[in-house]
């Protein structure tokens, strides 16, 4: 028998008698000196499963892991290059539409201020002609009323490729002050928590923390 088919065959009665021993496992219950004495055999019986299984499928794991990890490399091999120009080409053209962005955006507040200045101008010059004409109450309110200028809207600077990058436009941050974060921020150290618990057990004395024993 060839080395693949006879651990196909050892795997199967592996996998039979590991099963076979868990549907025995659920069915335990230890409620007396006799029962706990035999869930010791059981137990017992268990850990040697555990390390028949693990002779039984490491190698098959080993091979299947070795095969992986290579295959996995020489797709990196190429994958990784590829995807690194794929995102500085994007971010190429992230930058370029950006600054042409903050022009446009430039360009429209510009027109629009001249837009403001004008409509400005026309009211004091209507306002003017009002209050020569003695209608000065008229000529104040015009004055008074607030300035409306119609929105400017220039056309974007960067064309929409058919099947190009897609740009988003995320909040990112960074802390200046921790110790202005609001508490509500903060997230426990559970590492140096768990340390000085470990260490001191019962004399462990951190405010907000209850230290327990618990069996594994």
């Amino acid at each position: 028998m060839s080395e693949p088919a006879f651990q196909i065959v050892e795997s199967n009665e592996v996998e039979t008698k590991a099963l076979s021993i868990v549907d025995q496992a659920k069915t335990v219950k230890v409620i007396d000196v006799e029962s706990y004495k035999s869930a010791g055999e059981l137990w017992k019986s268990i850990g040697d499963m555990i390390r028949e299984v693990k002779e039984t499928f490491d190698p098959i794991c080993d091979a299947a892991n070795k095969a992986h990890k290579a295959a996995t490399q020489k797709r990196a091999s190429f994958l990784d290059p590829l995807e690194a120009v794929y995102k500085s080409v994007k971010r190429l053209m992230s930058d370029y539409d950006e600054a042409q962005e903050r022009i446009r955006k430039a360009e429209e507040d510009r027109l629009r201020e001249i837009e403001r200045k004008a409509e400005e101008e026309r009211r004091l010059q209507e306002a003017i002609i009002l209050e020569s004409e003695g209608q000065t109450e008229v000529a104040e309110a015009v004055m008074a009323e607030p300035v409306y200028v119609a929105p400017v809207v220039l056309p974007k600077a960067t064309p929409k490729l058919q099947g190009g990058p897609v740009f988003q436009t995320r909040w990112d941050f960074e802390i200046i002050d921790v110790n202005l974060i609001p508490r509500t921020f903060m997230v426990p150290d559970l590492a140096k928590i768990r340390g000085q618990v470990t260490n001191l057990k019962e004399q462990a004395n951190i405010p907000g923390v209850r230290a327990f024993p618990k069996r594994v």
